[in-house]
C-alpha cells in the first residue's frame, strides 16, 4: 500500500524535473520551438500509444460521446481563459509568453484529469505485483519530463503557477487516494472518464502544441524535439 503512494508521488515529482530545468530561463523562441515539438511527440504518444487503444479493446463506440464532450470542454475551458492569438512571425514577446501561458493552464487541467486515473491504475498494479508497478511509474516518469518541460516554458511564472504545478505533481497521488476511500471504480466509469480525457488531449495536440510549430516546421529545433520525444517513446515503449 505504502509503496503504491510512493510511486504515484515519483511520478508527479517528475514534472518538477522538466519545470525546474526552465524555471531560471526568459523566454526564447528556440526553447519554446524545442519544447513544445518534444510536447507535440510525447501527448501524441501519450494518445495513440496509450489510451487510444485501451478505449478500442472496449469495442464500445459510445465512448466516442464523452471524447467529443472532453473535446468540447476544453474549447469553452479555452476561450475563458485570457490569451493572445499570435503568429511567431509578427508578435512582441509579451503577446507570445501570454500564449505559452494559457496553453500550459489547459494542459495542466486535461493532465491532470489523466493522472488522477493513471495514479489509480498504477496504485492498483502496484499492490498486485510490486515489479509491474515500477515498470509502469518509471515509464509514466519518463513521459512526465517532457510535458514539465513545455509547462515549465508555458506559465512563466505567473502568480497562480505554484498552485497549478502543486495540482499537477500530486494528481496521481490524488487517484490513489480516490481508490483507498471508493474503492475500485467501475470499469464503465473508467472508460467514461478516459474517453473524456482524450477528447481534451487531442484539442491540445492539435489546436495548441501543433498550431505553436507548424509554421517553424523546418527549423532544427522542431527536428531535435521530434527526434528526442521519438527517442523517450521507445524506451517507455521497451522498458
Amino acid at each position: 500500500m505504502v509503496l503504491g503512494l510512493i510511486y504515484t508521488i515519483l511520478t508527479g515529482l517528475f514534472f518538477l524535473i522538466g519545470i525546474l530545468l526552465l524555471k531560471h530561463n526568459h523566454f526564447e523562441e528556440k526553447i519554446s520551438l524545442f519544447v513544445f515539438s518534444l510536447a507535440f511527440i510525447i501527448m501524441g504518444g501519450l494518445i495513440f500509444l496509450d489510451i487510444l487503444p485501451e478505449l478500442i479493446e472496449t469495442k464500445d463506440i459510445r465512448l466516442i460521446i464523452p471524447v467529443i464532450i472532453g473535446f468540447l470542454v476544453l474549447v469553452f475551458i479555452d476561450k475563458l481563459i485570457p490569451h493572445h492569438h499570435h503568429e511567431h512571425n509578427h508578435c512582441d514577446v509579451h503577446d507570445h509568453e501570454e500564449h505559452l501561458n494559457h496553453v500550459g493552464i489547459i494542459t495542466i487541467i486535461a493532465i491532470s484529469i489523466h493522472n488522477m486515473l493513471e495514479g489509480l491504475t498504477l496504485y492498483s498494479i502496484t499492490l498486485n505485483n510490486y515489479l509491474s508497478g515500477f515498470v509502469m511509474m518509471l515509464s509514466v516518469s519518463l513521459h512526465n519530463i517532457p510535458l514539465g518541460l513545455q509547462i515549465g516554458n508555458s506559465l512563466n511564472g505567473k502568480k497562480y503557477s505554484p498552485y497549478l504545478i502543486i495540482l499537477l505533481v500530486l494528481s496521481s497521488f490524488i487517484g490513489a487516494l480516490i481508490l483507498i476511500i471508493f474503492g475500485n471504480l467501475n470499469e464503465n466509469i473508467i472508460h467514461i472518464l478516459l474517453s473524456f480525457t482524450l477528447g481534451m488531449l487531442i484539442y491540445i495536440l492539435f489546436f495548441e502544441l501543433f498550431n505553436e510549430i507548424r509554421n517553424s516546421l523546418k527549423k532544427k529545433e522542431v527536428l531535435y524535439g521530434i527526434i528526442v520525444g521519438v527517442v523517450i517513446l521507445v524506451i517507455t515503449l521497451i522498458v
